[in-house]
C-alpha cells in the first residue's frame, strides 16, 4: 500500500492539509503534489479550428446584384433632384424679384420726372400770371424757369418709355405748353415791358395750364399701368416656378417612396431577420437559420450567418461535452456534478432526488505512484480506478472526477436514510483486488467522506463542503476508511476559521484589552506584582479568553503583533503605577510569551526595542513561557531566553509540572521563577500525593534558588496549605480576580491592600 502524502489538487497536501472543495482544474490529468509535469492524455483539442456542420461552409452562389451600386444610384438621383429643385427655386425667385425691382424702379423714375414737371409748371404758371397782371416781377428769373422747364420736358421725352404713349404724351404736353406761352406772349423772345396789364388773358392761360397738367396725370396713369403689367409678368413667372417646383417635388416624393419600399424589403427586413437570428443565437438556439432574400451583399451576410450558426452549433455540442466531462477518465466533471446536485435542490426535483447523498473520495498516497512509476502510470491508474468506481454505483447515481485524484459520487437514495454507506462498502470491496499498471501490481485504498442532503442543507456548494470535510476527517483518522459528515465538528472548524479571519484586524482595530491579576506575598499580604492577561473584545462574540484565540494566533502568525502589543501596553501601565502610586516602586509586571515569538529574530528585536526603553525598567519585567511549549523546542528556547535574560528581565516557567521537562533541562534554562500549575491545588486538595508534589516542587525550587508562585488559589484551605509548605507568593480568585487597569489601580492605591494576618484571619484580610 502507498504510504506518502497524496496528490495536491487544491494547493494543499491532501493527506496533510485542511479540507477544501476547490480542486484542481476540471479534467486535468493527475499532477504530483510537488509540482510535477503534466502527463499526456486525451486533453482538449485545439479550438482554433472549430468544426462546422455538414455543408455549412459551402461556396456561396455568385452575386447577381450589388446593393452598393443600387443605393449609390438612388442617392445620386435624389441628390440631382434636390439640386434641380434648388436651382429652379433660385432662378424663379430671382426672376420674380428682378421683375418687381425693375417695375418699381421705373415707377419711381417716372413718378419723379412727372412730379418735377408738375412742380416746375406750377411755379412757371404763377410767374406767368404775375406778368399778365402787370405786377412787378423778375423777368430774368422767369426766363430761367422757362429754360429749366424746357430741359425737364426734354429729359422726360428721353427717359420715359415709348410704351403706353407716355413719351408721346410728354411731347404733346410740351407742344401745348409752348403753344400756350406763344399765344399769350410769354415766350422769352416775346417778353414786353413790365407794367402792361393783360389780366383778361389770365383765364385762357390758366385753362391751357390745366390741360397740360391733365396730360401729366395721363402719364402717371400710364406709369401705373406699366407697373401693373410688370407685376402681372412676375405673377406668371411665379406660377411657372410653382408648377416646376411642384412637379419636381412629386417626382422626388415618388422616387423616395419607391426607394423606401425597396429599402424596407431588401435592406431593413433582411437586417431585422439577421438581428432576430443573433438574438436566437444568444438564447442558445444554434439551429436557427435566416432566409437569403437576394444574392447581394446582404445575401452574402445571411449566408455567412447561417454558416457561422452551423459552426457554432457543432462547436457548442463538442464544447458542452468537454465542459461537462473529464477528458482523462470520461467521467462527469465538477461543473456537471454541481448541475446534477442543483437539480436535486430545485423546486421541480422529484422525491427521489430530494434525498441525494454525496460521497467524496480521495486516493490515499497517490503521490507515490507519480513519483515512483511516473505520471503516465498515474493517469492509467486513475482511468482504471474510475472504471471500478462506476461499477459500484447504480444507474441513477453519478460518478465524477473533481480533479487530480479526487472523485465524487452523487447517490440518489430512495428514502431519507443515507445510501452512501452501502456504496462506500462496495467501493472498499472492489478495491481489494490489485490494479495492474503495466508490469506493476498496485494495492490502492481511498478515504471517503459522505454528506447527506438535509432540510438545513442550503445548496450544492454546502453539500460539497460537508462531504469534503468528512473526507478530510477520514484522511486524518488513519485513511482507508469511510466517514459521515459531523455537523458539530464542522461547526467547530468553521468557528475557528472565522476567528482566524477576524484575528488579522483585532490589533489594528483596537479590539484587544488587558486585564491584570495581582500576585501577593502570602506571608505579608502585599501585592508584589501583577500578571497581564489579554482579552479579545470581539465585535459579535463578546469577550474571548486567551485560550480561545492564542493558539489560533500562533497558527496564523498574528501572535507576533498581539504579543508585542501586550508587552508594550503592560510595561507602560506598570511603569505608570510605579511612578504615580506610593509603595509601588518595586511592583513588577508579568507578561506571557509564546514560543512562536522566540523563533523569529524580528520578534526578538521587537521585544528588545520595548525592553530597552529606560522607562520600562526591564528588571521589573517577568516574561512567562509555558513548560509545555518550551519542551517542544528546548535548544531554540534556551538560546532565545538567554538573549532576553541579558536584557535584565526575569524568566518564569508557567504551568510548571505539566510539561514533563527533565531536571537537566530545567537546570540549563535561565529561569528565575517557577509558577506551579493550578492542577496541583484543584485536584484532591489535601491529599498526600498532591501535598508531596507541592513539597517536591518547592524543595526543588529552593535547591535551585528559584522563586515560586502558586497559581489557582481559590479556597482558604489551599492558602493555608501553601503557607504551611513555605510557598511565599501566589495568585488566584480567592485573592483577586483579574480586572481592568482602573480596578487594579484602585486596589494598589488602597491603604488596606493584602494585610498580613494569622491564618484564621487571612481570608478576611484578603477579601477586604
Amino acid at each position: 500500500m502507498m504510504t506518502a502524502c497524496g496528490l495536491v489538487t487544491n494547493g494543499v497536501d491532501d493527506d496533510c492539509g485542511a479540507p477544501s472543495t476547490d480542486s484542481a482544474m476540471d479534467g486535468e490529468p493527475n499532477r504530483s503534489r510537488n509540482g510535477g509535469r503534466q502527463a499526456p492524455d486525451n486533453g482538449p483539442a485545439d479550438l482554433s479550428a472549430v468544426p462546422a456542420a455538414a455543408g455549412a461552409l459551402a461556396i456561396a452562389p455568385t452575386r447577381t446584384w450589388s446593393l452598393q451600386r443600387e443605393w449609390s444610384w438612388a442617392f445620386l438621383l435624389m441628390f440631382l433632384a434636390v439640386l434641380l429643385g434648388a436651382a429652379a427655386t433660385f432662378i424663379g425667385v430671382r426672376g420674380v424679384m428682378n421683375e418687381v425691382h425693375a417695375a418699381a424702379s421705373r415707377l419711381h423714375t417716372e413718378a419723379g420726372i412727372v412730379a418735377d414737371l408738375r412742380a416746375a409748371l406750377d411755379a412757371h404758371e404763377q410767374a406767368g400770371l404775375l406778368l399778365l397782371a402787370g405786377a412787378p416781377s423778375d423777368q430774368p428769373a422767369y426766363i430761367q424757369q422757362q429754360q429749366e422747364l424746357s430741359e425737364l420736358f426734354e429729359k422726360a421725352s428721353t427717359v420715359l418709355p415709348a410704351e403706353m404713349t407716355m413719351r408721346a404724351d410728354v411731347v404733346e404736353a410740351r407742344r401745348a405748353w409752348q403753344q400756350n406761352l406763344t399765344t399769350h406772349g410769354l415766350q422769352a423772345d416775346q417778353m414786353q415791358a413790365p407794367g402792361v396789364d393783360r389780366l383778361s388773358e389770365a383765364p385762357g392761360f390758366t385753362a391751357a395750364g390745366a390741360r397740360i397738367r391733365g396730360q401729366l396725370d395721363h402719364i402717371e396713369r400710364s406709369s401705373l399701368e406699366s407697373l401693373d403689367a410688370g407685376l402681372a409678368s412676375s405673377a406668371r413667372l411665379e406660377q411657372l416656378v410653382i408648377v416646376a417646383r411642384s412637379t419636381l417635388f412629386c417626382l422626388t416624393a415618388a422616387a423616395v417612396l419607391y426607394f423606401r419600399r425597396r429599402m424596407i424589403k431588401y435592406l431593413m427586413q433582411p437586417l431585422e431577420s439577421l438581428r432576430r437570428g443573433v438574438a436566437e443565437l444568444r438564447t442558445g438556439d444554434y439551429r436557427h437559420r435566416i432566409d437569403v432574400v437576394r444574392h447581394d451583399e446582404l445575401g452574402e451576410l445571411a449566408q455567412a450567418f447561417n454558416s457561422l450558426a452551423a459552426a457554432v452549433h457543432g462547436s457548442h455540442a463538442e464544447l458542452t461535452h468537454r465542459a461537462t466531462h473529464d477528458p482523462l477518465t470520461g467521467l462527469a466533471n465538477r461543473a456537471a456534478l454541481t448541475d446534477h446536485l442543483a437539480a436535486a435542490f430545485g423546486p421541480g426535483s422529484d422525491h427521489q432526488a430530494r434525498h441525494a447523498g454525496l460521497l467524496f473520495i480521495d486516493v490515499d498516497d497517490f503521490k507515490d505512484v507519480n513519483d515512483s512509476l511516473g505520471h503516465d502510470s498515474g493517469d492509467l491508474l486513475l482511468v482504471r480506478l474510475a472504471a471500478r468506481l462506476t461499477s459500484c454505483v447504480r444507474p441513477n447515481d453519478l460518478v465524477a472526477r473533481l480533479g487530480g485524484d479526487e472523485f465524487a459520487i452523487v447517490v440518489m437514495d430512495q428514502k431519507e436514510s443515507s445510501g452512501t454507506a452501502a456504496v462506500a462498502a462496495r467501493i472498499h470491496q472492489a478495491l481489494r483486488a490489485p490494479f495492474h499498471v503495466g508490469e506493476d501490481r498496485l494495492m490502492v485504498t481511498v478515504s471517503m467522506g459522505a454528506a447527506q442532503q438535509r432540510p438545513g442543507t442550503q445548496d450544492p456548494s454546502t453539500l460539497l463542503r460537508e462531504a469534503d470535510f468528512a473526507m478530510y476527517m477520514a484522511k486524518h483518522s488513519g485513511k482507508d476508511r469511510y466517514q459521515l459528515f459531523d455537523a458539530e465538528g464542522y461547526d467547530h472548524m468553521a468557528y475557528r476559521a472565522a476567528l482566524k479571519a477576524d484575528l488579522a484586524v483585532a490589533t489594528p482595530a483596537g479590539q484587544l484589552r488587558i486585564e491584570y491579576q495581582p500576585v501577593a506575598n502570602l506571608d505579608t499580604g502585599a501585592i508584589v506584582g501583577v500578571e497581564a492577561l489579554v482579552r479579545w473584545h470581539h465585535p459579535t462574540l463578546g469577550v474571548l479568553a486567551p485560550s480561545e484565540f492564542i493558539t489560533l494566533a500562533e497558527d496564523t502568525g498574528d501572535i507576533d503583533a498581539i504579543g508585542a502589543w501586550v508587552l508594550e501596553t503592560a510595561t507602560q501601565q506598570a511603569a505608570a503605577w510605579r511612578r504615580n502610586l506610593p509603595g509601588c516602586a518595586d511592583l513588577w509586571i508579568a507578561v506571557n510569551l509564546s514560543t512562536f515569538q522566540l523563533r523569529e529574530p524580528r520578534n526578538l528585536d521587537s521585544i528588545n526595542r520595548i525592553l530597552s526603553d529606560p522607562a520600562t525598567q526591564a528588571d521589573k519585567v517577568v516574561l512567562e513561557v509555558t513548560e509545555t511549549a518550551l519542551a517542544s523546542n528546548v535548544d531554540g528556547g534556551i538560546t532565545a531566553l538567554k538573549t532576553l535574560k541579558a536584557l535584565g528581565v526575569r524568566i518564569a516557567i508557567d504551568d510548571f509540572g505539566t510539561g514533563f521537562s527533565s531536571l537537566s533541562t530545567l537546570a540549563a534554562l535561565p529561569v528565575d521563577i517557577l509558577k506551579i500549575d493550578r492542577s496541583f491545588l484543584s485536584s484532591q486538595q489535601g491529599s498526600a500525593p498532591s501535598t508531596a508534589m507541592l513539597e517536591g516542587i518547592l524543595g526543588l525550587a529552593h535547591k535551585l534558588s528559584l522563586d515560586v508562585i502558586a497559581e489557582g488559589i481559590e479556597e482558604t484551605e489551599q492558602l493555608h496549605l501553601l503557607r504551611s509548605l513555605g510557598c511565599t507568593m501566589g495568585q488566584g480568585y480567592h485573592l483577586s480576580r483579574p480586572g481592568p487597569a482602573q480596578k487594579i489601580e484602585a486596589l494598589l492605591a488602597s491603604p488596606a491592600r493584602f494585610q498580613p494576618a494569622p491564618d484564621s484571619e487571612l481570608e478576611d484580610a484578603i477579601r477586604s
